[in-house]
């Protein structure tokens, strides 16, 4: 993975994330890539047509049916169904938020996406080891993605965490993790191919 797929890493981050997308309140690669599988399934399933299949992806987005199963999964497992209407009512928030600033202007060219996805276990996001506790409440927004322009002082995203301590680490590692170069870079595909 050349760099993450949606903007949130971290249990409540992810589901809150989710919720927005099957609401329509947010875009992006992430749910590009949900509605590309959901056409790839289709086609290969049901045999429709690619574009029938888009069609109807965006329609259960639109009609709010996709929401409606999600509900229908988070009550299935024991889950709190609130949680789609109002996300932050029922998921934990990390009490330190700190925001991650672009050091400098140009285009983001490169992201380490192992080193952001380690700064979110070392938040607590994520385990060392089987076993380990997981936090759901901390863990890291990131907005920009390769080949979005950036510019010196603008927010690309937060670190959630426990203490200032944790914050100030990931927000450096996040800075580092980051490759910014003066010209236009053209994003990766979201995806290079389908197997089977």
């Amino acid at each position: 993975m050349s760099q993450p797929l949606g903007c949130a890493i971290g249990n409540a981050l992810d589901v809150a994330e989710t919720v927005a997308i099957l609401r329509g309140e947010e875009g992006g690669r992430l749910r590009e890539l949900a509605l590309r599988f959901a056409v790839e399934a289709q086609v290969r399933l049901l045999g429709i047509d690619e574009g029938e299949a888009r069609r109807r992806a965006e329609g259960a987005l639109a009609d709010g049916s996709a929401l409606g199963a999600f509900r229908r999964m988070v009550e299935a497992q024991g889950g709190n169904p609130r949680v789609v209407d109002d996300p932050w009512a029922v998921l934990p928030r990390a009490p330190v938020v700190r925001p991650i600033v672009a050091e400098t202007d140009g285009y983001l060219a490169a992201v380490d996406a192992e080193a952001i996805g380690r700064a979110s276990v070392d938040l607590g996001a994520g385990r060392h080891r089987k076993g380990d506790p997981i936090d759901p409440a901390v863990g890291i927004l990131f907005r920009p993605k390769v080949g979005d322009r950036l510019e010196a002082g603008e927010e690309l995203g937060s670190v959630h965490a426990r203490t200032e301590d944790d914050a100030e680490a990931a927000v450096a590692r996040v800075r580092a993790s980051l490759e910014v170069a003066a010209g236009p870079v053209s994003p990766p595909p979201l995806i290079h191919g389908w197997f089977g």
